[in-house]
């Protein structure tokens, strides 16, 4: 009887501390930003995993334009401020895409008046978004089935009128940076 009681004890502590440790860590990404930040409104939400480790992380963008990003481990972290569409248009869109075969970035794009696009791209880096492009387009922004981004804009003639220009951006994975051609516009 005196070997019993404490290896029930034992085995008692093990199960509540093992089931804390299951609720923290199955916390969804939605109650977690829910508990921290009780106020927002989630408009979209995506999860995927990033960076091949079979674990997914979460990307959040709320109604008041906050943009947080929860990594494998559960931590919740505000990314940027202000990603609002202009009423007339569609609400901001997050889309994950490839930029090789091992990795993926994160690209955030909403509208404004009188017909721009504004472009934030992040890569996963040390468990959390870098951003690595920030730009905008006066006709459009497009990320193609290759993960190359494309930039529309007015480029103006001297004579009056417009002529339509692309530049062209793609992930070097050597150089860790989008490099940039064609006729395009940073900001």
């Amino acid at each position: 009887m005196k070997r019993i009681i404490p290896v029930l004890i034992g085995t008692c502590f093990l199960f509540l501390l093992y089931s804390n440790f299951v609720d923290a860590s199955s916390q969804s990404s939605t109650s977690l930003l829910k508990s921290k930040y009780p106020n927002e409104i989630i408009q979209s939400i995506k999860t995927v995993d990033l960076n091949n480790d079979k674990k997914d992380e979460s990307i959040i963008l709320t109604k008041s334009g906050n943009l947080f990003f929860v990594n494998s481990k559960g931590v919740l972290v505000l990314i940027n401020t202000n990603i609002l569409s202009d009423e007339d248009y569609d609400p901001p869109k997050i889309q994950v895409f490839s930029v090789s075969k091992t990795e993926k970035h994160v690209a955030v794009t909403y509208n404004y008046f009188p017909s721009n696009t504004q472009l934030f791209v992040y890569q996963l880096k040390d468990g959390t978004l870098l951003s690595r492009l920030k730009l905008m387009g006066d006709q459009g922004v497009e990320i193609d089935v290759k993960g190359r981004i494309h930039q529309y804009w007015k480029k103006y003639r001297n004579e009056g009128g417009w002529d339509l220009a692309e530049g062209l951006f793609t992930w070097n994975t050597k150089l860790n940076k989008y490099m940039a051609s064609g006729k395009y516009v940073l900001q």
